[in-house]
């Protein structure tokens, strides 16, 4: 996967060079809003990681400009504001996902492969999605914590892959039943919950820490400790 970054400051491009060169990934980097637009609009990437405070064009006048060119490469930006009037703004604009900075490697690149397979429509990625010390090999539907392989159901694996893409954010009953029953279940929410009892005591157990949790009446989120 090529990437452009385009980020307000150097430690932000080196952190983000750590991680995702160790994943493989193609690296195209600039701090500059105007040079970041010229390498969009002239290069073929397959996500940019977007800042909002960029010097000669931010990032929001920047995904303005690339909708306008019916650019449809995917957006996420990766901001220090912890704004939701900017994250508003920022998805309203064309960006497809916002995450705070500094944020979670494993969130973060659990964020990236979820764009990338919206965009692609597949599960061909080699990509390794982990949060805390949870890992899933999507390629070989294989979940991990603390190095030890966990068996799970088809089911099971598509709604744990569908937490972890959303760490650290609440998902509701009627967003699971969309994205990992299609939908087809619609009026049966206590199937989420048999299946998120199942995966807890499948991940959880045994852990300190538990990795999934519930908001009553509205959903349930995938935390991590570190």
């Amino acid at each position: 996967m090529k990437i452009l970054l385009i980020q307000n400051d150097y430690t932000s491009l080196d952190f983000l060079n750590r991680i995702l060169v160790e994943r493989k990934y193609i690296l195209k980097a600039t701090t500059d809003g105007s040079t970041g637009l010229a390498m969009a609009l002239h290069g073929r990437f397959d996500l940019i990681l977007l800042d909002t405070q960029l010097p000669r064009l931010d990032g929001f006048a920047l995904i303005q400009r690339l909708r306008q060119e019916n650019d449809s490469t995917p957006i996420l930006l990766l901001s220090g504001q912890d704004d939701p009037a900017d994250k508003a703004r920022g998805l309203y604009a064309g960006a497809d996902d916002y995450v705070v900075k500094p944020c979670d490697p494993g969130e973060l690149l659990a964020r990236i492969y979820a764009l990338h397979r919206r965009r692609t429509g597949g599960f061909n990625s080699p990509i390794i999605l982990s949060v805390d010390n949870l890992e899933l090999n999507v390629a070989e539907k294989a979940a991990y914590r603390a190095n030890k392989r966990i068996s799970l159901t088809a089911r099971e694996f598509q709604l744990l892959t569908f937490l972890v893409e959303n760490a650290g954010r609440l998902v509701t009953k009627a967003q699971i039943l969309e994205k990992v029953w299609d939908g087809s279940t619609a009026s049966n929410t206590n199937k989420v919950e048999v299946y998120i009892n199942f995966l807890r005591k499948k991940i959880d157990h045994g852990f300190d820490h538990k990795l999934i949790h519930t908001t009553m009446g509205l959903g349930y989120f995938l935390k991590s400790g570190l």
